[in-house]
């Protein structure tokens, strides 16, 4: 993944359709991860990505609901790296895309959110 965008505490980082932003809070960091600009942390819950992460990376990870209930993922800020390295390879290797049926407009996340 490349970055994108950074200021003081965020950035955006970007791979072709996927989308993570790293917010640091200090001794936390907020995950937000899109696809096409749908959050998609619901459906990697569906494949027991926390499960996963913390069993192969032996990390504490979190969910945790912003801005219109949006889903987000929050852990130690010392790892934020690992983590956008882990999803990039969880997402392809349970093969994960959005679809119509497997998404709503309510998980859609406006440029205005997302770069704020």
């Amino acid at each position: 993944m490349r970055i994108e965008k950074s200021n003081q505490n965020t950035k955006w980082l970007k791979k072709d359709g996927l989308k993570i932003k790293i917010k640091n809070r200090g001794e936390t960091s907020e995950i937000w991860v899109t696809s096409d600009k749908y959050n998609i942390c619901l459906k990697l819950l569906m494949f027991d990505f926390v499960k996963q992460l913390k069993e192969e990376m032996m990390l504490d990870i979190t969910v945790d609901r912003v801005l219109g209930n949006q889903r987000i993922f929050v852990i130690n800020s010392n790892y934020d790296m690992e983590i956008v390295n882990y999803i990039e390879g969880f997402i392809d290797e349970w093969n994960i895309r959005i679809s119509k049926n497997s998404i709503s407009d309510a998980d859609i996340i406006p440029d205005k959110i997302w770069y704020d």
